[in-house]
């Protein structure tokens, strides 16, 4: 028992999407991303970003131009990297529940002892008084 299920349609004239090659709110949480890439990477951020998501470069391109977003895979790539701690906290930076403002506080205070070992390490390099 085939047959179909709906009546035949005419293709329809008007675009499956209209927000197509500009910035959305379906994509806008990648915008701090991008930025926190701009800034590990001075030159071939593209590159360097598809290199670690394991896409082309063209991918990584429209991503970065805000015209599309990395998924699934390409996005937990991204975050499994050598980079992932700093891409973290850039895609935790706007968030406000309880566990975003904690996972902050524990960076703040990481990145706090690390500056409080290099000082006592460098004091110790010139010598006890």
């Amino acid at each position: 028992m085939t047959g179909k299920l709906s009546a035949d349609r005419a293709a329809s004239n008007r675009p499956a999407r209209t927000d197509a090659g500009g910035s959305s709110g379906a994509i806008a949480w990648f915008e701090p991303i991008a930025c926190e890439l701009r800034d590990i990477f001075t030159s071939k951020v593209a590159a360097e970003t598809a290199f670690r998501a394991a896409v082309d470069i063209s991918t990584a391109e429209r991503w970065l131009a805000a015209k599309t977003a990395p998924q699934g895979e390409a996005l937990a790539r991204l975050l499994c990297s050598d980079i992932g701690d700093r891409l973290h906290a850039a895609l935790i930076e706007n968030v406000q529940t309880p566990w975003a403002q904690a996972r902050r506080a524990e960076l703040a205070r990481a990145r706090l002892l690390r500056e409080r070992e290099e000082i006592e390490r460098r004091l110790a390099a010139l010598g006890s008084p």
